[in-house]
């Protein structure tokens, strides 16, 4: 049986990992999770890296999976992704976010490569719908790139959603928390992906503030895949990605103007509709982006041998 290391650093938050793990473990294979100091030790058949940076092999013989989730962020990111193509070993398969990442990236090489966009996780079925605890949620993260004093400032005194509670599920920032020590806003840390649809339920309204810049607008969110699964109406900002989505796969979203003003009757007079998410499920993804073939094609040829 061959073992897959799924290779997450420290400070990094990825959530789909356990998805993973469950797919490929009734594929057959052996998971498991490390940090790249602990390679070595392991010895695994294959290593799945999250990019980054990976510029030396740890084991000569293990079969390495590169998966890009987004190009770099922030000043000079033509030459951030350079110096990652320069630094980083080639490996056997390369998996990309979507088209965009890989046309940015622009490999040369023939190194065979699929795409696995965001995921959202099946929310579990409930018998009775928990009685709403707050007015919005944002589930997602605060860093300073995605401007989150822009949506934060609405409930300050004087702001137009002024005394309606807000949940602010993610990455703790403590300076967010002092800036925004409101009864009615709440910070909650970051939760299993199995558990956020339990918080999810508790909102009326879930929030999609994604600053309308590259990349950032052209990556799927999560976070509006979340409030879609869980049933709640979306307040959006109006960017690329969202566009294309709402093309494709449907939904009805109140989208911000561009002063980003909204008031509470506006966004309850809207009638809001959910998206098909057929496509944004770990199965369909995996399976549409070639990697259980070209993983069972190394099995095949490693017992024919």
């Amino acid at each position: 049986m061959m073992t897959i290391a799924f290779v997450q650093k420290a400070n990094v938050i990825l959530l789909e990992i356990a998805a993973y793990q469950q797919y490929f473990e009734q594929l057959g294979f052996q998971t498991l999770v490390c940090s790249p100091a602990e390679l070595r030790q392991i010895q695994p058949d294959i290593e799945w890296h999250f990019m980054g940076i990976h510029s030396r092999r740890s084991n000569p013989t293990a079969i390495l999976i590169h998966e890009y989730a987004s190009r770099s962020i922030g000043p000079f990111t033509g030459f951030k992704d350079l110096v990652k193509k320069w630094l980083n070993v080639r490996p056997n398969f390369r998996v990309f976010l979507n088209e965009y990442t890989r046309k940015g990236l622009n490999f040369k090489d023939n190194v065979p490569w699929g795409i696995r966009t965001t995921i959202y996780f099946p929310a579990e079925q409930q018998s009775v719908l928990p009685d709403k605890k707050y007015d919005f949620v944002y589930a997602g993260t605060t860093e300073a790139s995605r401007h989150p004093e822009k949506w934060l400032s609405w409930f300050v005194p004087g702001g137009p959603l002024e005394g309606h509670s807000v949940l602010v599920l993610g990455p703790r920032r403590k300076e967010l928390e002092k800036k925004y020590a409101y009864s009615w806003i709440h910070f909650h840390d970051t939760v299993p992906a199995t558990e956020v649809n339990h918080f999810l339920q508790l909102s009326r309204f879930g929030i999609n503030y994604q600053p309308d810049r590259t990349p950032l607008n052209q990556q799927p969110s999560a976070k509006l895949l979340a409030y879609a699964a869980a049933g709640l109406p979306i307040i959006t900002t109006d960017y690329a990605w969202i566009r294309d989505f709402q093309k494709k796969y449907g939904g009805a979203y109140f989208f911000l103007g561009r002063s980003g003003i909204l008031n509470w009757e506006e966004l309850n007079r809207f009638t809001y509709s959910s998206p098909d998410l057929s496509e944004w499920t770990i199965d369909y993804q995996l399976k549409n982006s070639g990697i259980p073939e070209f993983l069972q094609q190394l099995i095949n040829n490693k017992y024919s041998e």
